[in-house]
């Protein structure tokens, strides 16, 4: 009998729980990592049979390998993987893996931005309706690692990136939605068109007679590119502010898959919702007004959308490594901006973009090299204003930090010594 032999390329969180489910099963397994693994977790793989080949990636990391596994951050033209394809060696992504023995009701969730929340709002109705599910994907536990643990429930409500999109087969789900669409991950997919194609992918996933939703912004966009509706769904277009269509794509896809009518008894049960970390989370007050960390902010739409929730003008802070998009649809909230402080890489480019605008209305504009001295002038400033401060970075985290997790947590210790107090909660936009 052929040994059933896994290669995983990537050994990041989903590569490694694919890994270890794969090994569970009765592959032999083998990861291929760019990297060099910290010695305490090789160690640990090692100890549970799955060999390692670390510190780059090598032809011979194929050697009797019948099956390839890709983490969602492998490009299509990696060469690990254009040698398996040569080779005609089968590939999944390691969703596909994990879902290949799933039967139960899955929903997929996209969007530049708004699927954690939104993933995690349709989690909630869920939970408060007593229907378990499971949240996971592109946000938490990869879906190897519940199956893994055994606590892959019979409604599975699953974040994709684009990435993740890209590399994987369709799979049944009663509804998938589509919460955004700006400028992003173009350094991955090469163009805006081939971003949008990516994410459109989702759709496929619906199967006949099932829920397709989209924001206008989203049809809009998808018509731009020539992006082909299918006849055999029910298509639904929810609109309102970023909040607003999150709610209202959760409260539409628990309707269709309970049969329920009822969208406003529905919606009540996110009166209780709490945001996620670093998305519009207030963490305390200066001199009683709300300091906001929307570390999450990795594009303009992101920032437009935090603004657009404010009840009063906050001191902005935006800063980063820019993705190349223009930064001037900020200035279309410039009345909800007190004053703008820029940082880090592509801190000087958003003030180039942004400072004539605001001037024109009297708000000033500084630049920083890193977020700490940027985050020092803010409070600052908000002391000597009364207002309060909205950290929306708008751009992605890896000029200083390892992701937008890090770089939210170092805001919070930064700042903590100027609060007043620390609070538990989220701004909630305005309705």
């Amino acid at each position: 009998m052929t040994t059933r032999r896994i290669l995983i390329i990537g050994g990041g969180v989903s590569g490694i729980a694919a890994a270890q489910l794969a090994r569970k099963i009765g592959f032999a397994v083998r990861i291929s990592d760019r990297a060099v693994m910290p010695a305490e977790k090789k160690a640990s793989l090692v100890a549970q049979g799955i060999e390692i080949k670390d510190g780059g990636h090598n032809d011979s990391h194929l050697a009797d390998v019948n099956l390839v596994m890709i983490s969602p951050g492998v490009r299509a033209d990696h060469p690990l993987l254009l040698l398996a394809q040569k080779a005609n060696l089968p590939v999944e992504s390691e969703i596909d893996f994990a879902l290949q023995n799933f039967h139960g009701r899955l929903v997929a969730v996209t969007g530049t931005n708004g699927k954690s929340t939104t993933v995690s709002m349709i989690g909630h109705i869920f939970d408060r309706l007593g229907i378990k599910s499971s949240v996971g994907g592109n946000l938490g536990d990869p879906p190897s690692a519940m199956v893994l643990r055994g606590d892959l429930r019979s409604t599975l409500i699953l974040e994709l990136s684009s990435y993740q999109l890209e590399q994987s087969h369709s799979h049944q789900a009663e509804a998938a939605a589509f919460t955004s669409f700006s400028n992003d991950h173009i350094e991955r997919h090469g163009t805006l068109s081939a971003y949008m194609a990516a994410k459109w992918r989702v759709f496929d996933w619906v199967k006949p007679g099932g829920v397709c939703l989209l924001t206008k912004d989203v049809s809009d966009a998808a018509k731009s590119f020539g992006m082909v509706r299918r006849t055999d769904v029910t298509w639904i277009e929810v609109s309102g502010r970023h909040y607003e269509i999150n709610a209202g794509i959760s409260i539409q896809v628990v309707a269709h898959l309970t049969q329920r009518t009822d969208l406003d008894t529905l919606g009540s049960l996110l009166d209780n919702f709490k945001g996620l970390p670093f998305r519009c989370e207030v963490v305390g007050t200066i001199s009683g007004n709300p300091v906001i960390n929307d570390s999450k902010s990795t594009n303009c739409e992101s920032t437009c959308a935090a603004l657009a929730g404010l009840k009063a003008p906050m001191i902005l802070m935006m800063g980063g490594k820019g993705k190349g998009e223009s930064y001037l649809s900020v200035s279309s909230w410039a009345n909800q901006i007190q004053a703008l402080v820029c940082f880090g890489a592509s801190g000087q480019s958003i003030a180039d973009e942004l400072s004539l605008p605001l001037k024109v209305l009297g708000k000033d504009t500084t630049v920083f090299p890193t977020m700490s001295g940027a985050i020092h002038h803010a409070v600052a400033a908000a002391r000597q204003s009364g207002c309060g401060i909205l950290f929306s970075p708008g751009c992605a985290s890896f000029d200083e930090f390892r992701n937008f997790e890090h770089r939210g947590l170092e805001f919070n210790n930064t700042i903590s010594g100027a609060l007043d107090k620390t609070l538990d909660g989220i701004l909630q936009p305005k309705i």
